[in-house]
């Protein structure tokens, strides 16, 4: 069974070790260790990362050690109480190796998992709900609680897990037998066998976890609740603390500061100021929406009695398309094809004829314009791939007088 450093010394980035055993396995090669400081996956928390230096017998470097070559670990994991680490390359049993953590990826993980059990331990004593989900990715973890929670509570509970944080209280883990533990009031969302551990952060959490933790709760950094949503009866939180937390929070300054010289606004009046913004944009398009009715009913009045039409109308979304259309069709004694878009991109169609049936001619040109869309006999709406010159050709070809107007 693997000696397993991270239990005695979790700040341990370095390390001597053997190679018990080595086989291909499904994601590269697992290389089985003696004794490891690589912590594997497991409880939400993903196995460590780093290298193996491949050690000689002749020192090269001053160090008592000759380093001969370095292979990747790109994860860790555990067999019956064998620890192994994942690689692209074989080392041979019976291999000495160094085995370096990538400690960022470490401490990251440690400073998130700790920030966890206290957010955890206080939802737990101030409601009594279980965590029965935990998972870690790149830059961020969720947590599910068995029960709802307020809104309104969440930001209480974000300021007194930073609060625990600021106290800079030690992280204590204990070692219990499956029959010491029985005496032991502690957090489990499962039954526990064996040999028992025990995390206890003083004023936030007491929970069995075989996890990695900072010895003192001040090196979790901020700690910040960014979503929470209703999950499965209970609740997801989704936060992060430590590095990830100063990130994300630093990038949300920054682009708060680009706001706030957009909007010509102080750094704490950005939404005010975009709120505003929002606003007279609205009030903006509201007028400009009447605008185009107004454009739209003029334009009908002037095609009264204009027979069959292909109006090509710049700047028009499909739902002013419609209205250019439905209104049209009422004037000018024909059928009208409206159209808005580009040669590139292509066209939103509508397509009217009062008391008219457009189906056979729409499905039609479809089919050679590359389109889709139907509708009602009367009215046809869609899209088109094709060009301006292809469209005027083919209804040219199937629309007596036509006229093409651009409006």
């Amino acid at each position: 069974m693997t000696e397993k450093l991270y239990y005695q010394d979790v700040y341990q980035k370095e390390f001597d070790a053997q190679v018990i055993a080595c086989k291909e396995g499904e994601k590269g090669y697992e290389v089985f260790l003696d004794r490891s400081a690589f912590f594997p996956e497991g409880g939400g928390q993903s196995g460590d990362r780093g290298r193996l230096e491949v050690l000689g017998d002749m020192p090269d470097d001053g160090s008592g050690r000759c380093r001969k070559e370095s292979i990747e670990v790109f994860d860790t994991q555990e067999a019956d109480g064998n620890i192994y680490v994942v690689t692209k390359a074989p080392v041979a049993e019976g291999t000495k190796v160094l085995g370096v953590l990538d400690w960022q990826f470490r401490f990251d993980r440690m400073q998130n998992h700790s920030g966890e059990h206290i957010v955890s331990g206080i939802i737990h004593r101030r409601y009594g709900y279980q965590n029965v989900g935990f998972h870690m990715s790149p830059d961020r973890m969720t947590i599910d609680l068995s029960g709802e929670i307020p809104d309104e509570a969440l930001h209480e509970i974000e300021r007194e897990a930073n609060q625990v944080v600021w106290s800079n209280a030690p992280v204590r883990t204990d070692v219990y037998t499956e029959e010491d533990a029985e005496h032991v009031e502690f957090r489990s969302k499962k039954d526990l066998h064996g040999t028992i551990r025990v995390v206890t952060i003083p004023g936030a959490d007491v929970c069995a976890c075989c996890g990695t933790h900072v010895k003192r709760t001040g090196e979790i950094g901020p700690v910040r609740l960014i979503s929470h949503e209703r999950f499965r009866g209970g609740t997801r939180i989704e936060m992060m603390c430590g590095r990830w937390a100063y990130e994300y929070m630093s990038g949300i300054f920054e682009q708060n500061h680009q706001v706030s010289g957009l909007v010509s606004s102080k750094p704490l009046e950005t939404a005010k100021a975009v709120s505003k913004v929002l606003e007279n944009e609205n009030t903006l398009k509201f007028r400009l929406l009447q605008m185009r009715y107004a454009e739209i009913d003029r334009t009908a009045e002037k095609l009264n009695g204009a027979g069959n039409l292909l109006l090509f109308a710049e700047g028009y979304d499909p739902v002013l398309v419609q209205k250019l259309a439905a209104r049209v069709m009422e004037t000018c004694g024909g059928a009208v094809f409206a159209m808005s878009g580009t040669d590139g991109e292509g066209y939103h169609f509508a397509a009217g004829e009062k008391d008219g049936d457009l189906k056979a001619l729409v499905r039609e040109m479809n089919g050679a314009l590359s389109g889709k869309g139907g509708g009602r006999p009367y009215f046809q709406q869609g899209s088109l791939r094709a060009d301006r010159k292809q469209i005027g050709e083919f209804l040219q070809s199937r629309l007596k007088d036509l006229k093409v107007i651009e409006l």
